[in-house]
């Protein structure tokens, strides 16, 4: 580390570019100098236990699996975790195989018009 020529210049910009002690209060890294530190110490752990009491809170009151798989947020499977996404694919690769058999068995406008499902004015042109 080098000392420079003049340390009193140097010290004097390094001290013209420090923050404020308002900006350092606000992006907490220093406490707020006109509140007593005892009262400062109390306070945070207020906080921190107003944080303890709100987390314990959602954790006792959170869902079941069950209610969970009732609103379709979790899967009902007895499959593994790991083989979960496998499944999932499985059973759309299926679904989408079904939905395109429907799709080629499904009948043409002129045997729907025979059946009398269609009439001639709502065929499409």
């Amino acid at each position: 580390m080098t000392v420079p020529e003049n340390p009193s210049k140097a010290l004097e910009a390094q001290l013209a570019h420090r923050p404020d002690v308002q900006d350092l209060v606000d992006r907490n890294i220093m406490k707020d100098p006109k509140v007593a530190p005892a009262i400062q110490q109390h306070r945070d752990e207020l906080e921190k236990r107003k944080i303890e009491d709100a987390l314990r809170h959602k954790i006792d009151h959170r869902p079941t699996a069950e209610a969970l798989v009732e609103q379709n947020i979790l899967k009902d499977t007895k499959v593994a975790p790991a083989l979960q996404r496998n499944q999932v694919e499985l059973e759309r690769s299926l679904l989408q195989d079904a939905l395109e058999h429907k799709i080629q068995e499904r009948p043409d406008t002129s045997e729907l018009i025979e059946k009398g499902i269609l009439t001639e004015d709502e065929v499409p042109k």
